[in-house]
């Protein structure tokens, strides 16, 4: 026994040396020896949270390019401008339902917003007594912008102020109905081991339709009313009970650029919107944890509340608010996003701001330019979708791409169709411009192809006057079946008169507005949801962001040279012209009859 207790512990052995760094070197080349060199730590400390230099930790997925702009010098610009204005001159849709046997009709109102947040109907703008008043509450929401049939003349947009509540009722499953069809299910039994899905869905209440035919003054009217929902005040007050609990969180970004002529981005201005919706049991706690860099290694979730994320991506929030349900202290002390949501009512969680990285590259770009002649006048758009995002996300196109070309208004009358009842407008062809395929190809040979006003690659291209702009609409790019970096074109031929103007000036920049499924601009990351519940609710997390592009055109004066067409159809007729022959003259048949008498 002494002997055991007078063993001393073993000695401890030294660690493993690390692997050194090998230099680059060519393995062919024989005369070249192998150097090896010390390994460096070039990690250095960490430093301090919120300074510029800040590492971030990213995984091999990630972009090699920054997630966010390091320089915080220059204080953020403001999102959007502020509405300064008394309101807004609008058209109410009266009478607000629906009847089988009575019409419905534009009203002219003017519509006012209070600090109340209570919206006055005016019947003109110099009435002081309103003649409705529709308080705002936070179950309210506003429907997408849309656009109708106005008069003869053109369209008008329109939004909805709507009530959404949902409610819980018996699903049935896709499958469950192809079974029933094809005739694999004969009794009621049968039909119940299938097992019946509860769903949540929404009922929806229109409130109000308000429409105008200018296109700022609806944005800045839907951006006031968002405004307002999302900082009024709401809580919490009974305990509900539900059969399938859920938890459905949106996030999106909302990106605007201004780029000039030769593609450099001056401007970029980003925005992060978190929605929330929950279907929970009770009155429980519930915290959501994103990417934020303060938040980096101080996580304590449990297994089944962390959300599956790809990357370990990290961003800097700036000018967080937050709606009235969520525990501001608990963010102030420890940045943990805190809340008691309200039930079964879809809201606005969290905004933010972030600095996008300067050198990027856009996930759409265009390049457009614009030649002006005294009798011509040619515009032409590249547009190309890169893949940046197709390498990190899969194809992930660009969704309802909307580009507008501004026209002047002497120009107008040469888009316009007179129909029946209304005026319509000239809509493009769809084929690519200088390439001739198939029947064409025949028809050409023997008279010359008529070049279309407006001719695009892929999707379609009017004139619009509500924008007062050619309008070029695509439903997705890239198409089905296309790679990235696949250009698509739109060309549009003016032939003027000696009686059309020229205007003194032109609108040099374009509009582009789409957006794109399962993206982030910002890179922010649901990371997880934890409530405070015994039995976790389902989960699900949506990414969507909305680009707002205005790109500088560039203006050219001169003569435009022919296109392809043109010159295709010269040949043609070129070649149906009879072959030349020089003309004989008197002197040249006199003298080969001499010749002929010698012979």
């Amino acid at each position: 026994s002494s002997d055991v207790a007078s063993l001393e512990p073993p000695p401890k052995l030294q660690p493993p040396p690390k692997s050194p760094v090998r230099s680059r070197f060519n393995p062919f080349d024989k005369g070249l020896a192998i150097q090896d060199e010390p390994v460096v730590d070039e990690v250095g400390p960490t430093p301090a949270l919120g300074d510029a230099a800040a590492i971030q930790r990213e995984s091999a997925e990630s972009p090699s390019t920054p997630l966010f702009d390091e320089d915080t010098s220059q204080p953020l610009e403001e999102f959007r401008p502020k509405f300064e204005g008394d309101g807004w001159e609008m058209m109410l849709r009266h009478p607000n339902k629906k009847k089988i046997t009575g019409n419905r009709y534009w009203k002219k109102v003017f519509v006012r917003m209070t600090e109340q947040n209570i919206l006055y109907l005016h019947n003109s703008r110099e009435d002081s007594d309103p003649f409705q008043e529709v308080p705002l509450q936070a179950c309210y929401s506003l429907s997408e912008m849309g656009a109708q049939q106005f008069d003869a003349y053109g369209k008008i947009f329109t939004v909805k102020l709507q009530y959404v509540f949902y409610r819980e009722r018996v699903g049935v499953r896709p499958g469950q109905i192809h079974k029933v069809m094809q005739g694999q299910i004969t009794s009621m039994g049968q039909f119940a081991k299938l097992g019946l899905p509860l769903e949540h869905a929404p009922q929806v209440s229109q409130l109000l339709k308000l429409g105008t035919q200018n296109w700022e003054d609806l944005k800045s009217f839907i951006q006031v009313v968002e405004d307002a929902l999302f900082h009024l005040q709401i809580h919490r007050d009974r305990a509900l009970t539900y059969k399938t609990e859920e938890i459905q969180v949106t996030v999106q970004d909302e990106f605007i650029v201004e780029q000039d002529k030769t593609g450099h981005v001056w401007k970029q201005k980003a925005r992060v919107r978190v929605f929330f919706i929950a279907f929970v049991t009770g009155m429980p706690d519930i915290e959501v944890g994103i990417n934020d860099l303060t938040r980096q290694g101080k996580e304590v979730v449990g297994r089944c509340d962390i959300m599956p994320v790809v990357t370990e991506e990290w961003i800097r929030l700036e000018n967080c608010e937050f709606h009235s349900c969520v525990l501001q202290e608990e963010f102030e002390n420890n940045r943990v996003i805190k809340l008691h949501p309200p039930d079964a009512c879809l809201f606005e969680l969290m905004r933010f701001r972030i600095r996008p990285p300067k050198a990027r590259e856009l996930p759409l770009q265009l390049k457009v330019v614009m030649r002006v002649s005294p009798r011509h006048v040619e515009l032409r758009a590249d547009v190309l979708v890169p893949g940046y995002h197709s390498r990190k996300h899969g194809q992930v196109p660009c969704e309802d791409v909307q580009i507008r070309f501004p026209i002047p208004e002497c120009w107008v009358y040469l888009f316009r169709v007179e129909k029946h009842f209304r005026y319509g407008a000239l809509k493009s062809a769809a084929r690519r411009p200088g390439k001739i395929k198939g029947l064409e190809r025949i028809i050409g040979a023997a008279q010359p192809l008529e070049t279309s006003l407006i001719e695009v690659s892929t999707g379609q291209a009017k004139y619009e006057h509500a924008f007062k702009a050619v309008v070029w609409r695509i439903p997705r790019l890239p198409k089905e079946g296309q790679g990235a970096y696949t250009s698509q074109l739109f060309l549009l031929r003016l032939d003027l008169t000696s009686f059309d103007q020229i205007p003194a000036s032109f609108e040099q920049h374009v509009a582009v507005e789409f957006t794109m499924p399962a993206t982030s601009v910002s890179h922010t990351t649901v990371r997880s949801i934890s409530v405070s519940n015994e039995n976790p609710p389902e989960k699900y997390v949506r990414y969507l962001s909305k680009h707002e592009y205005r790109v500088e055109m560039e203006l050219q004066t001169g003569e435009v040279p022919p296109s392809e067409t043109e010159i295709s159809s010269l040949a043609a007729v070129a070649q149906q012209a009879p072959p030349y022959e020089p003309a004989t003259t008197a002197a040249a048949v006199a003298t080969a009859a001499t010749s002929d008498d010698s012979d």
